[in-house]
């Protein structure tokens, strides 16, 4: 893995002689990972294996889950409890303060069942707005079947009071999601494969602003925004760090497709991507937003 600067102020992002290193492999599709501060650990999903892990701050890889019910993607919720995306459940999940019991959020739009929960971001409202396609029902090694039941993939929106609407119905395969500084939500497609710009208004509506971005090689899954405004975009050849404009900074490179992302570690700075079957990280000089 190695940094390449597409402007020159992409490696004032990272300290001097930053290494970046493989912490773990032999999974078959790592994703979803967050970094959970109580826990001092980030959470990933392996999600073809049905099983989650933790990677902790004292350079511990334990098992987390088993079965996970094939868990995607993670966010922390405005208390900080762990929000996930289960394929196999078709539901958007919360854990409690405790890392015990699930509750179940959001299962069912309209009287159908969900097709498979895929990635979940916080918005600065503190809801919950996560992406629906149907791989876990077209890829029998990501969930447990199933018929699709809904009209279209949605991008969902679980209100602070737990209503459930969606604002978002035109994407072909919404998969990661992020918010702006600006309070815009992103939407990375990996239909049609761009990252999509929604106005989000105060009471939970989107009006649609544009294609925001594209990567190449392969097509952004995850995403992240750091407190700069700075894009975190996965791609086939890795991380692509973008302004908040969606003009690229630079690259961090990795020998297999990046699935996913997150800021996490005892500063905030560590980035840590998982990496097709293996774990990786690379110190950084910023942190999440």
């Amino acid at each position: 893995m190695t940094l390449q600067a597409t402007r020159p102020e992409f490696l004032d992002l990272f300290p001097e002689g930053a290494a970046p290193r493989r912490l773990a492999g032999d999974l078959t599709w790592a994703e979803g990972p967050v970094y959970v501060p109580q826990r001092g650990a980030v959470i990933f999903s392996d999600v073809r294996q049905n099983r989650t892990w933790r990677w902790t701050d004292a350079g511990a890889l334990e098992v987390e889950m088993e079965p996970s019910h094939h868990q995607n993607g993670h966010c922390l919720d405005a208390e900080g409890r762990l929000v996930a995306c289960s394929h196999g459940l078709r539901a958007l999940v919360r854990q409690d303060h405790a890392g015990g019991e699930w509750t179940v959020l959001a299962e069912r739009f309209g009287g159908r069942r969900l097709n498979s929960p895929n990635d979940v971001t916080l918005a600065p409202d503190g809801s919950l707005w996560f992406t629906d396609p149907t791989y876990g029902l077209d890829k029998p090694e990501e969930g447990y079947g199933g018929e699709k039941e809904q009209p279209g993939n949605y991008v969902y929106r679980v209100a602070p009071d737990g209503e459930l609407t969606a604002p978002i119905r035109d994407r072909e395969k919404p998969n990661g999601v992020a918010f702006l500084k600006s309070g815009e939500l992103l939407v990375a497609d990996t239909g049609d494969g761009q990252t999509h710009r929604y106005r989000v208004t105060d009471a939970g509506e989107v009006d649609y602003a544009g294609v925001h971005f594209s990567v190449s090689p392969g097509k952004t899954d995850g995403l992240r925004v750091d407190e700069a405004g700075r894009i975190w975009a996965s791609a086939g050849d890795g991380v692509h760090v973008l302004t908040p404009e969606g003009k690229e900074l630079g690259r961090v490179l990795t020998p297999h497709t990046t699935s996913n992302l997150c800021f996490g570690g005892p500063r905030g700075t560590t980035l840590y991507l998982t990496v097709s079957s293996e774990f990786w990280a690379v110190e950084t000089k910023v942190k999440g937003g």
